[in-house]
């Protein structure tokens, strides 16, 4: 059986004292109403107007690997490439905040774990400028106050590294195994890991919980209501 019972995510929900979330999945899903491959299109042309078809993003569809792969080939970015493509990823990110769809039972899940008494935090590769758009104009901006560490300026430490947790850690001064991770994606679940964070893999996808597995992840939720009666007890 893939999924986590409800008693395994409780427990590791009330050992936890500080929850971190990834953003794009768990608390909202960002381009609800702009797809993410129309982005990277725009983003290729940028990039392709400059340098041609050499830098090898022809048919790519994630925004963050355009900006990836063009960090790889330019490091030094001689030709502002890559400044311009993090310009316009940022752009894109923070107007896609204003149409974000809420994940089904984030917010409730947050509030309560929030009574409680856990911080919470977010630990995202996308920029800080959407998120706190997102999280301002739903509302919730005090769960999070300033725990929030979007993308960095150093795209070799954007998840799977694990400088934003370990980031997060450290500003809150919190143990690893006094904190656990909900994320979406295998980057997610490999930052957890190397920072020793327990992480459960969340996504309605049995195909995309398979992935999480596939990347070291041990507990898995395809619902964040079954999290919070989780965490209920």
């Amino acid at each position: 059986m893939l999924l986590t019972s409800p008693t395994q995510l409780r427990d590791l929900l009330s050992r936890a004292s500080l929850v971190l979330w990834d953003f794009d999945g768990p608390v909202c899903d960002l381009f609800a109403h702009r797809e993410a491959s129309s982005i990277a299109v725009a983003l290729r042309d940028i990039v392709g107007a400059a340098a041609g078809p050499s830098i090898g993003i022809e048919g790519v569809t994630d925004p963050l690997e355009v900006m990836l792969r063009t960090y790889d080939a330019c490091p030094d970015d001689p030709l502002g490439l890559v400044r311009a493509v993090r310009k316009h990823l940022e752009e894109a990110e923070t107007e896609a905040a204003d149409t974000a769809r809420p994940t089904a039972a984030a917010e409730p899940l947050m509030a309560q774990l929030r009574g409680e008494g856990k911080l919470l935090a977010i630990a995202s590769n996308n920029c800080e400028a959407a998120i706190r758009a997102y999280l301002h104009r739903q509302g919730i901006q005090e769960y999070f106050q300033d725990r929030i560490v979007g993308r960095p300026d150093d795209p070799a430490l954007m998840k799977p590294d694990p400088h934003s947790l370990l980031r997060l850690l450290h500003g809150t001064g919190t143990a690893a195994g006094d904190s656990v991770m909900i994320g979406d994606s295998p980057a997610d679940a490999r930052a957890a890991a190397a920072a020793g964070v327990p992480f459960i893999g969340y996504h309605p996808d049995r195909k995309k919980l398979l992935r999480l597995k596939a990347a070291g992840a041990a507990h898995f939720a395809a619902d964040l209501s079954v999290m919070q009666v989780a965490a209920v007890g």
